[in-house]
Order: C-alpha cells, then structure tokens, then sequence
C-alpha cells in the first residue's frame, strides 16, 4: 500500500483547522480516509514542517495518495459537506495527437493550473504524488504517466506525434542535447524505463507549435519547459498511457490537489482522429441506492437523512427519488461499481466501531476443501519443477482471448463470457483459458533476463450452450532460447508420472501452436489439454522475442483428482 509523507502543520491548515493537529487527532481524521499514521514525527524542521509519514490502507483510491486527498476526504467530516468542485474554464489550448501513437501510447488528456504560489515544500508534495501514481497506479509508468510544464512557455497547439529514435532535445537536468537512443542509454530516467518504449522502432514526442520538446513520454521531460521552480504559477498537466481510465483519473488526481492549493483550473482539447474531448472530467458520475437494502446489508436502522448526511460526508451528492437515492460522485472514483461500495461509503461514515457485532444464525466450522487440497499439491509439483507461480485476475481483456492468440471474436470464441456493462474494455470478459493469460503476462516482463518459466493453476468459465461452466486450469509457459516442445513435455511427463498416470498425445491442428510441435493430451480416451510449440505469428501479437512452448490442462478431467466443474447457472 502507498506511503505518503505530509506536514502536519500543512495538512491543518488543508482541512482548515482552527489549531495545529496532535498527532493522536490527525491519526483519528484520517482513519476516515482508510489511513493511519505509520512513524512518529521528528519535530519541526527550520521552514516549521513537522513531517510525519502515512500509510494509505486502500490501493483502488489513488485520489488519497497525497495531502490534498486526504485532506479533502477528511473535510466532509468537518462540515465541508458534498461533492468538491469539478469546473474548469476554457482554455486556448489544444493537443493534436497523431494517429501513429495509438500503436504504442494512445491516450492523453491534460488541464491548465493557474495562479499557485510554488515553494520548495509544494514543488516536493507535487513530485510526490507523481511518483506514487506514476509507480503504483500507472505500473511503473507503463499505464500511466504524469508530465508537469511551464505553460508560460508553450504555444499552443501542442502536438503529440511519433519521432525517430534519432531526434534531438536536452532533458530535465542535462545541458546538451542527447538523441532518444542515447537518452535510453545514458540518461537515468531512461536507463530505468526506456525498456518501456524498446520494442518501437519511432517513439511519442510531445512538442509546440514552434517545436519547443515539452517530454518524452513516459520518460523524461525535456530541461527547460519540462522544469517546474519556485518562479513559475501557471502550469499545463498531462497524461499519457496505455489505459485511458487511468490516463483520466491520474490527471484528476493532480488537478483536484493542485485545485486544493488555490489554483485556477483550465481545461485542454485532445484532438483525435476521429474526436475531440475535452479534459479534465468536469462531469459527476451517478448509481442509484435503495435506503431498505442498505440498511439491510450494513444490520442498520439508518433514517433516509441520516444516510443522506453520510454520503454528503464521503464528499457526494444526494438528490432523492421516490424510495431511492441518486447518487452523484467524483469521477476519479473508480472504486465505485455498485450499490455495496456505497454501502461501504456510509458505514465509514458513520464509524465502524459504533457498528454492534452480530452473532451468526448458523454456527460452522471451516476447513480446507478437498479440491483446494489438491491444486496445493500440484502446486507444489510445479514448484518443485523450479516453475514459478503467477496468478492474474480472472477478468481480461477480449482481445488477449482472441485477437492476440489469431482468434478473432466469433464463432470460434463463442464460449467466452462477456460481463454485462463493463467499467473497462480491460475487464471485459471472463476468461475461458489460461494459456493466453500467461503470454500475456509474459510480454509485460520481457525486460527480465530470461528463461522464464511460469505456471498458474485457476478458475476459468466457458460459456457451453448457455450453460456457463466453472472449470480450474493448469496452464505451463516456458519461455527462452532453448524452449521447445521436448523442454514443455518434460514438465508434462513428470506431472503424469508423479500423478501415476499414463497419457497419449494426439496430432491436433490448434493455430496456437506450430504444425508438427502440437498436440492434444488425452487420458483414457478423454480430452483433458493442449501442449505445444506457440506459434510465432502469436508471440510477434504479444511481442514476444524469445520461442516459447506451453501446455493447459483442464483439471476437472484427471481421474484421481478431486477437482470438479460445477455449472453457474445450478448454483
């Protein structure tokens, strides 16, 4: 979880106390905020800031990695009631993004901040929580990063074009120019993500309309308007990514605490191909709750106005309807998905500890299950075989199960689930095998120094004639010069034998794998997997450099197993 470090003094003044917090009251307020105090502070240091550090309890809100966050959570419970401002005024400027970066980092959004007043103090809070959402939030900066300029010094409009790895500029903290190769060689910003743009030959560039380098994205700003000091008052934030749901809550993220401080907010036109979209989010998003159900859940007598209060307290506004309430959020609110994380919301509202505890109706005992005693023993087969465990969410993206793996969404993916009203595309669907999550998860760590050799044992769903079938998977993904299909047999031999199983391999014509090095596994007549070379076309989809060979076998179908499949709907 984030850790973040506040002044004391500087977060009293945010949440507008009349008095400088005690550390025992701070910890109190922010216990509100799924926060705690995590070291004793030293004491004032000579610009009157007693530091003291925090440990943020939750990794779904970014929105309170930093003071501002916090501070504007912990508020609602000292009468700054609803939601905070969201508006921002117009601004001339506009970003033109070229088609040719969707092939690498397609999003962008950015707002204009006027009027702050920048000490040394403010410039650290601001590059702290840029750290923490360029690193937790955008995975390293992978999916997101957060870029930070002088606008004084910017012409608009801005373009965001893809350039040669020969261009020129001077980044942050250089003197002399140094071509994007070197940048990655010898700058230590790029020695530390460059790996994140290795695999394109041109590379995202953010200039002005008089060629002026703003950064290059997600590396490096450029040394002059890509430096932020005490003399500047009129900055222009951006993101950039891969994921346009964090692009746009890491740009609130920073405007809203920037707001916090006073500034003025601007907002930019991203002009794409095919639309323009104005940035930052201004536009609260809504679910509707049901008072009776809530209070149901929580084993509450809540009156309507008292959750009203609550809610207003989490910084939300509420408009009644009939016997229901419509809810109005922040839209950097991504934790919010249904009725329950509202739930959730008024009983921190209320404070957990006057919550009464109930006994259970029904008194059991638990244990492990017996299908659980047995994927911890095949787990320990796998790791035995010096195969390291991964385990991903069971949620994907559609593309992973078809397009990547030359599968395109149709008849031949019939059997995958589709959730109804995805928050994401990236979550969209259920996943219905393991293999193509493993490959996946391979072309993100293609910067570790190889062979690599992974395995995952969980739940897959295949939708089977309307009927949705929960099945657990074992899927192997050896990775590296010297894989192939003897090296990927010799997990599978070693697993059967341990097993006491006898196995054949049959010819199968599966475009995952290449002809002649793929086969289908079965026992006793009975289909249970797949093993194989993977296809070459398939690791260039992913881009994947290195050969790689797999298997997946449905658990569900080895005899001496107690592992069983079990059909949704019956449930």
């Amino acid at each position: 979880m984030p850790t973040i470090d506040i002044s004391i003094e500087d977060f009293s003044q945010l949440i507008d106390s009349d008095h400088v917090l005690t550390v025992n009251e701070l910890d109190n307020l922010i216990s509100f905020a799924i926060a705690e105090v995590d070291s004793e502070p030293d004491g004032p240091d000579e610009n009157g800031h007693t530091k003291i550090s925090i440990d943020i309890k939750t990794s779904n809100r970014p929105d309170l990695w930093s003071a501002e966050g916090l501070a504007r959570l912990v508020k609602g419970n000292n009468g700054t009631l609803g939601l905070p401002d969201l508006s921002s005024s117009p601004s001339d400027y506009k970003i033109i993004v070229d088609p040719e970066t969707e092939k690498i980092r397609p999003y962008i959004a950015a707002a204009i901040v006027r009027g702050l007043k920048f000490d040394d103090f403010l410039i650290k809070q601001m590059i702290q929580i840029q750290d923490k959402l360029d690193y937790s939030y955008g995975r390293k900066r992978k999916r997101s990063s957060i870029g930070i300029y002088n606008i004084n010094m910017i012409s608009s409009p801005i373009h965001y074009k893809m350039v040669d790895r020969d261009f020129e500029f001077t980044p942050l903290n250089f003197e002399n120019n140094m071509s994007i190769e070197d940048i990655f060689s010898n700058h230590p910003k790029g020695i530390e993500f460059g790996h994140i743009l290795s695999k394109s030959k041109k590379v995202p560039i953010l200039v002005d309309s008089e060629e002026r380098v703003l950064s290059l994205p997600p590396i490096i700003n450029s040394h002059d308007v890509g430096r932020v000091t005490t003399e500047s008052k009129d900055v222009l934030i951006e993101t950039t990514g891969t994921d346009k749901e964090t692009v746009l809550i890491a740009l609130d993220c920073v405007t809203q605490a920037l707001r916090d401080r006073g500034g003025a907010i601007e907002s930019v036109e991203i002009i794409y191909k095919s639309n323009i979209e104005i940035t930052p989010q201004n536009t609260p998003k809504e679910i509707k709750i049901n008072p009776k159900i809530i209070n149901s859940y929580l084993g509450t007598t809540f009156t309507n106005d008292q959750i009203i209060t609550f809610l207003q307290q989490r910084r939300h506004n509420v408009v009644k309807i009939e016997d229901e309430l419509l809810i109005k959020y922040a839209p950097w609110r991504k934790d919010i998905h249904h009725w329950v994380d509202i739930s959730e919301d008024i009983a921190m509202a209320s404070d957990y500890n006057t919550l009464m505890p109930t006994i259970p109706k029904v008194v059991t005992s638990g244990k492990i299950s017996p299908s659980s005693e047995d994927e911890n023993m095949l787990r320990e087969i796998f790791i035995g075989m010096q195969l390291i465990e991964v385990m991903n969410y069971i949620l994907t993206d559609p593309i992973i199960l078809s397009d990547k793996i030359n599968k395109p969404m149709n008849n031949s993916t019939k059997d995958i689930v589709e959730i109804k009203n995805p928050i994401t595309s990236t979550f969209s669907v259920i996943r219905s095998q393991l293999l193509p999550i493993l490959l996946s998860f391979e072309s993100k760590n293609t910067h570790i120094e190889y062979p690599h050799k992974i395995f995952e044992i969980g739940e897959v769903v295949k939708n089977i004639q309307k009927n949705l079938l929960t099945k657990t998977h074992a899927a192997v993904l050896l990775t590296g010069s010297n894989e192939t299909f003897e090296t990927i047999l010799s997990v599978l031999d070693g697993f059967m034998r341990l097993q006491n199983l006898d196995y054949l391999l049959e010819d199968t014509d599966d475009e995952m794998f290449i002809s002649g090095r793929r086969a289908l596994i079965k026992i006793n007549d009975i289909l249970i997997g797949k093993i194989g070379e993977i296809n070459p076309s398939i690791l260039n989809n992913v881009g994947i450099e290195d050969p790689s060979a797999g298997l997946e076998i449905d658990l569900t179908k080895i005899p001496n197993l107690r592992i069983k499949e079990y059909d949704t709907n019956k449930l």
